[in-house]
């Protein structure tokens, strides 16, 4: 049987050399269970994930023995194979390609996407004057792309390829707010001004549309209608009429004529199609552009940020973008990181900062980002139809919150100063619309640019500022400057007293005052004089006051000192460097500056600051040894450090049980966290891939160092295939594995016989193969080629035919056309090419027996850590002792047909480090799982479910850390499957727990999984296949409805209450084996104070049940085991008053109870069939739960 396993994982054996392949940012044992997924990179090789978070990485066929970097910086995971390195130095490839969190975050895993896209460029300008071309790669095609591309035709063509990014939509009271009203009765309602909306349609039928949109176009392919409701909301929150609401709900320009682009379908939109959008709208005579859209984080030189300044240039054109919603500091998402758009944060209508409005400085370069900011919360708009149920005000509005919301405010506004002044240039409105801005207090310029926008005072003044005073970041001691020109446009002179409001008064200074002539302009200088030593940031802004005139202009800057040339001599420990990763960490500031190199280079050259840095890296030589290095130098001058590879000592790990060999996954990662601030703030390094020959890994010895942490998480079985050569020169081959065993279990031995690459001619040749074991080989081990796989297969059948008993081979024979056709030999690969040719010398000496030992299962896992803290030391010896490890005794519940193979993803970690491995077995299975004491480990079962692409994932073990010697048991797919409340999710924003049922303010947010196993240690998620309703009632009557089951966003009346929540969930009757649990209904009673602005867990109840089943989740005559009531996580608790269970063998037609005693229950034998369980409990508060389950187990 073949077990559907990848080539190889990028991972290796512990024992031979020690490389990590998987760390993230997070504690050792992580809040919340995370979806497992992968990532296809464009070079065709997986990347195995846990959320946005790399877990282990396979490499693509024919790439088994290339290795992968996996490094992180700026609180991203990164894989980059080590063939991608030169192209990247060169600025070839977009780095995006190989941000693995990045690529999660924007829909790019494989089950939402399953091309790799990519735009292929020579300039960025040619690309805008001819159009953009799109590649869309088939994920399954990556690697055979990968390697026809080649890099010598990419530098003949000079050509780049980026990442054809998604883009995503960056989601009465708040015209007041801005001063709209006034403007109007000036006279200015941006009449006859076009302005474009980029975005995903519009309702063509909503009536505060109807009459205002002069043309459009759809970029999409899905037609301009809107189905999102994006688009619509934003394009009447700039000029709808508000003919729906009496004109209550008017744009802020509602004179403006609409140009609407669809850019963004059902799943956001290609980077392609927003190019495209961008140059149709200044064709079609556009003055204003919004773009309430993101994409990545970037420094502004992206495709879309270069679109941005080249169209505003050649075209006049305004661009008003959204800052995004990344809440984080350096989040602003291209294309607002463009130097020529006036990017925009988020504000309330308290004029407070929304916690996930995107902050500056740019990426990369302390670019002043964003510039202004618009009310984006709770704004009321049109609602298109149909769409945020979850949101909606009626049939024809709905209130949505976000920096998509604020821009139109702004762009509503750059229409009334168009309108005003018709012979203005976009950048001159940019100018006013920052200048005339209020000023918040208490918000920092990072944050919300020059302040909130106020058109009233950009209407009615006189005097106008033009530019900002944005420095960038600033190297050496050179004074600088930046212009601030005031213009008067009024019959009389205004002077201006100027105010430099910054928070470092002796970096930046300004005159103290400035004369602005009548119908004049008048320039100031702020000039900046850095020292030697740097000064950090220096943010704030310069107000300018006279009369009725006040002028804001946003200041930032970022002054690092002298810039000093950091160089690190990078020698090989033997041979020559092949590649290496050098990191250098500010000690004081956590900032890190990381640089590849590539074959045959002997040094990194990084510039820095003055300051003191901690430089650490890895070096990786031809000969394959891997040195980890350490160092602390204080710079103050052009400085260089020498690695010192021929210092370092091996790092070694060892296991005390015989039987059990290190697998792929875990590895030895070196971790920096300076101030030991947290998994945000720290830099790692790590080394992944299937050894070249003889390779080791070595560190030297460094200072002791807070926060320098060397980390060994590695991963154990017995392995499920050894083999090993016998007689004279014996040993055991490394990195074997038997992806097909055709129950070719036991112990074998035979006589090797080489067979060369598998064709005829080679196996002619090789004589008799009777009762043998055949060794495939490739022809060049210097450059080994792929065979086709039907010349494998074809060879492995007549090997068969000549009486041959297994196959050991370098290369995987599978047929691309038949991905699951099976060799008709039991086939063991050989990803150890060293071992491999050591074979193939000793038969060219003489007769070579070997054994083979493979078995079906591994009884027992190790999941293994410790830290090595303060410092790297020269060379360490990590040993484990079974006697000092906690065990976990799972059992692995089949819910497939008998002998289906499952392939669950392990995750554990310790302190700043995660490691995951693909954990192989035969269900159902018990297994014992030895953990490290203080390491959280949990386990994704992939393979619960009959194999369906929509299907999400089946259960996740919670994390779990245990002590030395204590034992733990876990079921994973007991029955029955039901709803769950157990330990809820952590929310990414504001990193608090996000419960499965809550309410915030006036609204109740549901994300209940109604289909888990009944283990409350498992946790499980909604998934399309789960179909439904969700009914909520308050006292009796009902208020919400939705077409998803216990999932959705509700408002509610305002105050405390009596709610009914009544969720029906149905799933396809095939999904397991024997098919349980069809469907489940559930009706919950609850009290809910009033709501607060904070995430409150509703007392929902949760039946809890262990049954006493066999291991296919059937029942063999009557069933014990318990039953148990929990309050949801966070919700207040209250003792249970009352719990009562009934069984149907009927499915429902008639009930029998079940006797209940102390949480204890017996139900009675049934006829074969199923058996449907309902459950009652009510606590002492009166909240309540009805469970149904229907088929909840199997009866034989």
């Amino acid at each position: 049987m073949y077990r559907k396993r990848s080539a190889a994982l990028v991972a290796v054996l512990l024992l031979s050399v020690v490389v990590a392949t998987s760390a993230t940012a997070s504690a050792g044992v992580p809040q919340a269970a995370a979806t497992p997924g992968v990532v296809t990179l464009i070079t065709g090789d997986q990347v195995v994930v846990e959320g946005d978070r790399v877990a282990s990485v396979r490499m693509a066929k024919g790439r088994e023995r290339l290795r992968a970097w996996r490094y992180r910086l700026d609180g991203h995971d990164h894989v980059v194979p080590e063939d991608a390195v030169a192209d990247l130095e060169a600025d070839k490839l977009d780095r995006r390609l190989f941000d693995v969190t990045g690529l999660v975050q924007q829909g790019y895993d494989d089950r939402h996407e399953p091309t790799v896209p990519t735009i292929v460029t020579s300039s960025a300008a040619r690309a805008l004057s001819t159009g953009v071309t799109a590649v869309y790669t088939p994920k399954t095609e990556a690697a055979q792309r990968w390697r026809e591309r080649g890099s010598a035709s990419v530098a003949a063509a000079q050509e780049k390829i980026w990442l054809n990014g998604r883009v995503r939509p960056a989601l009465d009271e708040s015209v007041k707010q801005i001063g709209a009203p006034k403007a109007w009765q000036a006279g200015f309602r941006g009449d006859g001004v076009k302005v474009a909306v980029l975005d995903s349609g519009y309702d063509r039928e909503h009536p505060d549309l109807k009459s205002v949109v002069d043309s459009s176009a759809d970029f999409t392919g899905e037609g301009v209608q809107d189905t999102d409701g994006h688009g619509t909301h934003v394009a009447s929150t700039i000029a709808g009429s508000g003919a729906a609401s009496q004109g209550r709900y008017q744009g802020v320009a509602p004179g403006a004529r609409l140009l609407v682009g669809k850019v963004l379908g059902q799943d956001g939109g290609r980077e392609d199609w927003i190019l495209n959008g961008m140059r149709w709208a200044v064709e079609q005579g556009a003055d204003v552009v919004n773009m309430s859209i993101g994409g990545s984080v970037t420094d502004g030189t992206d495709l879309m940020s270069q679109a941005v300044n080249q169209l505003s240039e050649s075209s006049g054109a305004l661009f008003v973008v959204a800052a995004g919603n990344n809440g984080a500091r350096e989040s602003v998402s291209s294309p607002a990181a463009a130097d020529r758009a006036l990017t925009v944060a988020n504000v309330t209508k308290r004029d407070e900062l929304s916690t996930s409005s995107s902050r500056g400085p740019r990426r990369g370069d302390f670019g002043l980002k964003p510039e202004i900011a618009g009310p984006g919360t709770d704004i009321v708009a049109a609602r298109a139809a149909g769409t945020f149920p979850e949101y909606a005000m009626g049939d024809r509005y709905a209130r949505i919150s976000g920096t998509s919301m604020a821009s139109p405010h702004v762009a509503g506004a750059a229409a009334i100063l168009a309108q005003q002044h018709p012979d203005w240039t976009g950048e001159q409105i940019k100018s006013v619309l920052i200048g005339s801005s209020r000023r918040l207090p208490g918000i920092s310029t990072l944050a919300q640019g020059a302040g909130r926008l106020d058109i009233a005072r950009g209407v009615a003044q006189q005097v106008r500022a033009e530019g900002v005073a944005g420095f960038g970041a600033v190297w050496g001691t050179a004074e600088s400057t930046r212009k601030i020109t005031y213009v008067n446009s009024g019959s009389t002179p205004v002077t201006l007293a100027l105010d430099l409001d910054v928070d470092r008064q002796d970096v930046l200074s300004v005159a103290k005052s400035v004369t602005v002539p009548a119908g004049g302009s008048a320039a100031v200088t702020v000039t900046a004089r850095p020292s030697a030593q740097p000064a950090g940031d220096v943010t704030g802004v310069l107000r300018a006051r006279g009369g009725d005139v006040v002028l804001n202009t946003p200041v930032t800057g970022q002054f690092n000192g002298e810039r000093r040339t950091l160089t690190v001599k990078v020698p090989p420990r033997s041979g020559e460097t092949f590649q290496s990763l050098v990191i250098a960490q500010n000690e004081r500031t956590g900032q890190a500056y990381a640089d590849f190199t590539s074959t045959s280079t002997d040094s990194v050259t990084l510039t820095v600051a003055n300051g003191p840095y901690r430089v650490f890296g890895l070096i990786v030589d031809t000969a394959g040894n891997d040195t980890m290095f350490a160092q602390r130098v204080e710079i103050s001058k052009d400085t260089d450090v020498d690695a010192n590879t021929a210092a370092g000592k091996p790092i070694t790990v060892r296991l005390d049980d015989p039987d059990a060999r290190p697998q792929p996954g875990g590895g030895i990662g070196l971790m920096s966290d300076p101030d030991e601030s947290g998994p945000m703030e720290f830099a790692g390094i790590l080394r992944g891939g299937v050894p070249r020959e003889g390779a080791r890994l070595y560190s030297v010895a460094g200072p002791q160092m807070r926060g320098l942490t060397v980390t060994s998480l590695s991963y154990w079985n017995h392995p499920w295939a050894l083999a090993t050569v016998n007689g004279a020169g014996g040993f055991e081959l490394g990195d074997t594995y038997f992806p097909w065993t055709n129950d070719f279990t036991g112990t074998h031995t035979g006589r090797l016989v080489g067979v060369g690459e598998a064709d005829r001619a080679s196996i002619e040749a090789a004589g008799d193969v009777s009762g043998a074991i055949a060794v495939i080989t490739p022809k060049s081990w210097d450059d080994p080629v792929y065979p086709p796989g039907e010349q494998l297969m074809d060879g492995v059948k007549l090997l068969k035919q000549k009486g041959a008993r297994a196959v050991l081979s370098f290369f995987m024979p599978t047929v691309d056309s038949d991905p699951d056709a099976e060799p008709e030999l039991p086939t063991g690969l050989v990803y150890n090419a060293a071992d491999l040719r050591r074979v193939q010398d000793l038969m060219a000496q003489r007769t070579v027996q070997a054994t083979l030992s493979v078995r079906a299962n591994s009884p027992v896992s190790y999941f293994l850590g410790r830290e090595v803290k303060g410092g790297l030391p020269g060379g360490y010896d990590f040993t484990f002792a079974r006697a000092g490890l906690g065990r976990i005794e799972r059992r692995l519940i089949d819910t497939m047909p008998p002998g289906t193979y499952r392939f669950g993803v392990a995750s554990w970690g310790l302190g700043l480090m995660r490691a995951g491995a693909e954990v192989e077995s035969k269900w159902p299975q018990r297994r014992t799982d030895h953990v490290t004491p203080g390491v959280g480990v949990q386990l994704a079962d992939t393979g619960g479910y009959l194999d369906n692409e929509d299907q999400l994932h089946a259960e996740i073990t919670l994390p779990v850390q245990l002590e030395a010697g204590e034992k733990r048991t876990s079921r994973v797919f007991a029955a029955p499957f039901g709803p769950e409340l157990t330990t809820p999710p952590i929310s990414r924003q504001d990193g608090k727990p996000l419960p499965w049922a809550y309410r915030s303010r006036d609204r109740i947010s549901l994300t209940i999984p109604m289909f888990s196993d009944s283990d409350p240690a498992t946790a499980s998620f909604f998934t399309p296949l789960h179909t439904g309703t969700t009914v909520l009632s308050r006292d009796g009557k009902e208020i919400a409805r939705g077409d998803r089951p216990a999932l959705g966003t509700f408002e509610v009346p305002s105050g405390p209450g009596w709610f009914t929540l009544t969720a029906q969930a149905v799933r396809p009757s095939g999904n397991l084996d024997p098919a349980l649990s069809p469907a489940v209904r559930s009706e919950w009673r609850f009290h809910s104070r009033s709501g607060t602005d904070e995430r409150t867990a509703l007392p929902l109840l949760d039946i809890r049940y262990a049954l006493n089943l066999d291991d296919r989740n059937t029942a063999h005559g009557a069933v014990s085991g318990t039953v148990s009531v929990a309050h949801q996580p966070g919700a207040r608790a209250a003792r249970v008053r009352s719990i009562g269970v009934e069984v149907s063998y009927d499915y429902g037609a008639t009930w029998r109870s079940v006797k209940v005693a102390g949480g204890k229950l017996e139900i009675p034998a049934g006829p074969a069939g199923f058996a449907s369980l309902r459950a009652t409990a009510t606590d002492v508060l009166g909240n309540s739960v009805t469970e149904t389950i229907t088929r909840a187990y199997a009866v034989s």
